[in-house]
């Protein structure tokens, strides 16, 4: 299953109210990759493709179910509900997924009551799927309550919005969204922070992934001025004042900068030193762009690799040594830093600090070859 999607291309008119809906966050049927069947049906039973909800326009995260049976139908949601599509705890994917659809609450002629959504993991009670969520939510200043549902749920009145985000070819987002963060976020949040930003993993998990000796960027980079940030430790509404006060963004790439691209003003440099294989830099570029308009700078330094030993190596989360010299060589010739010499550490300096790392994380980590 294919969305069709194009950046340029208005959604508005594609919006659809169907009645007497019914929605399944865990529907029976075969799951197709990272897909689960799960969505929405007519009161006739017919499956609603255009409520699939995808990653990506060929990545699609729900697929088609079977009916439910009418007795397992015993919730119902009146009034009239935005399909929100998948709730994430994750907040990269929240992010970027989950608030796919809610441009349409600006958008649609009508008053809207509530948004329904599938939880993406099956919590107990599924309302606890939706945290992440319900943060990005009010901080765009939405009011209406968000809700889930574990069981098959009918909806008095639905209304079905094409999804306008996600990543990789769509993270430049409909027009309509692009508006809708911008009247929420851009126009709303007011600047406050430092002129020079560094954001930083070190405080991060140790099994989500960073850069090996990442502290030497920081006592670099606090030489010259800059900020230490770590956005974990603060609230969505800090994290925008930071990003919109920011005239200097130095980042690794990480989900940060998905937030990040919403406030940036136009004429703030951003520098992206990548921290895995792959062109997730790409997404961040695009997304830059489309909403801020600006034009990062990429540093490609990472020349060695480990992950956890015995396990699939995931790139998202592997740790990497970069090419210090080579960073701080970039940056002083794009304008970032003021001219100093960055200096790599010894080979005994980077297996002390492989280590320290594995003792901390209590985990143990095997060199892996970069993905040709």
């Amino acid at each position: 299953m294919r969305l069709e999607f194009d950046p340029e291309k208005p959604l508005a008119n594609n919006i659809r109210v169907l009645e007497n809906a019914v929605v399944v966050a865990w529907g029976q049927g075969d799951n197709v990759r990272m897909a689960r069947p799960a969505g929405v049906f007519t009161d006739d039973g017919d499956y609603v493709e255009d409520a699939m909800c995808f990653r990506a326009s060929t990545r699609p995260t729900t697929v088609a179910a079977h009916p439910p049976s009418p007795e397992d139908i015993k919730n119902e949601l009146s009034g009239t509900v935005l399909f929100g599509g998948l709730a994430y705890g994750h907040f990269g994917h929240a992010l970027c997924e989950s608030t796919a659809r809610l441009w349409a609450l600006d958008q649609f002629d009508g008053k809207i009551d509530s948004v329904l959504f599938l939880p993406k993991k099956k919590f107990t009670w599924p309302n606890r799927a939706l945290a992440q969520t319900k943060s990005i939510a009010h901080s765009l200043g939405i009011e209406q309550p968000l809700v889930a549902y574990n069981e098959p749920v009918r909806v008095e009145r639905l209304v079905i919005a094409p999804q306008g985000f996600g990543v990789n070819d769509m993270i430049g987002a409909s027009p309509e969204f692009r508006t809708f963060t911008d009247q929420h976020w851009r126009q709303r949040v007011q600047a406050n922070g430092p002129e020079k930003l560094y954001i930083s993993r070190t405080e991060v998990f140790r099994k989500r992934g960073r850069l090996l000796h990442e502290e030497y960027i920081e006592r670099q980079l606090i030489a010259d001025g800059f900020t230490i940030f770590h956005p974990q430790q603060h609230d969505l509404e800090t994290q925008l004042a930071h990003y919109k006060a920011a005239k200097v963004i130095i980042s690794t790439d990480n989900s940060a900068l998905h937030l990040a691209a919403f406030v940036a003003v136009p004429d703030c440099k951003v520098a992206i030193i990548l921290r895995r294989p792959g062109k997730i830099f790409l997404d961040f570029q695009e997304q830059l762009r489309r909403f801020a308009g600006i034009d990062p700078l990429i540093i490609d330094a990472c020349h060695r690799f480990w992950f956890r030993e015995g396990e699939p190596v995931q790139f998202n989360e592997i740790i990497a040594l970069p090419d210090f010299d080579k960073i701080g060589r970039a940056l002083t010739e794009h304008g970032y830093i003021t001219p100093s010499r960055w200096t790599n550490p010894t080979e005994a300096e980077t297996a002390n600090a492989l280590e320290e790392f594995q003792q901390v994380g209590d985990m143990s980590l095997q060199e892996v070859p970069a993905p040709s």
